[in-house]
C-alpha cells in the first residue's frame, strides 16, 4: 500500500508539471488575444474537471503500469543465469543489487529515469520455478517474452 501511494503522488506530481508544460506551450507559442495568463485556457468552471482527471489518472496507472510476471523453466535458475541477466543488461540497465534469491535492475540512463519517476526497478525473483519479474509493464514483457525465448532455444538443442 505504501508503494501504491508513492506512485500516485509521483503521478498526480509529474501530470500536473506536464499539463503546466502543455498550457504554457500553447499560450506562448500562439497568438492569445485577450487572454493574459496561460491559467485563462482553461475555463474556471472546469478547474475541478482537470483536477478529477489528474487524480483519476493517478489513481489508477499504479495498477496498470506495474506488474510481475512468472517466466516458467524447465531447469534450474543458476543453469541459464547469465544469459538471463544479459538480456537485462543489454537493455541498458545495471544490477542494482543481487541477494541470495532476487536480483534488482535500473536503467542506466539518467533520463530514462527521470521520465519514468524513479519508478523504474525490475525484480527478478529466483527462489522458486517459476522465477517471478516485477516492475513496469513494458519492460517486464519485453524481458519475460527474452527470457521464454531462450528457454525455447535451450529446449531446442
Amino acid at each position: 500500500m505504501k508503494q501504491y501511494l508513492i506512485r500516485f503522488a509521483k503521478n498526480v506530481v509529474y501530470l500536473g508539471i506536464i499539463l503546466m508544460a502543455m498550457l504554457a506551450l500553447i499560450f506562448y507559442t500562439s497568438n492569445h488575444g485577450e487572454l493574459t495568463h496561460f491559467w485563462q485556457l482553461i475555463h474556471p468552471s472546469n478547474y475541478w474537471q482537470v483536477a478529477l482527471f489528474l487524480v483519476a489518472f493517478a489513481a489508477i496507472y499504479p495498477f496498470l503500469g506495474f506488474v510481475q510476471r512468472k517466466v516458467y523453466l524447465n531447469r534450474s535458475f543458476e543453469q541459464d543465469r547469465d544469459a538471463f541477466i544479459e538480456v537485462i543488461l543489454q537493455a541498458k540497465y545495471q544490477i542494482v543489487s543481487d541477494h541470495e534469491q532476487t536480483i534488482v535492475f535500473r536503467p542506466k540512463s539518467a533520463i530514462t529515469r527521470l521520465m519514468r519517476m524513479y519508478e523504474d526497478k525490475i525484480i527478478l525473483d529466483y527462489s522458486d520455478n517459476p522465477i517471478v519479474l516485477q516492475g513496469m509493464r513494458r519492460d517486464v514483457y519485453r524481458f519475460s517474452r527474452s527470457m521464454e525465448y531462450i528457454v525455447r532455444q535451450l529446449l531446442r538443442d
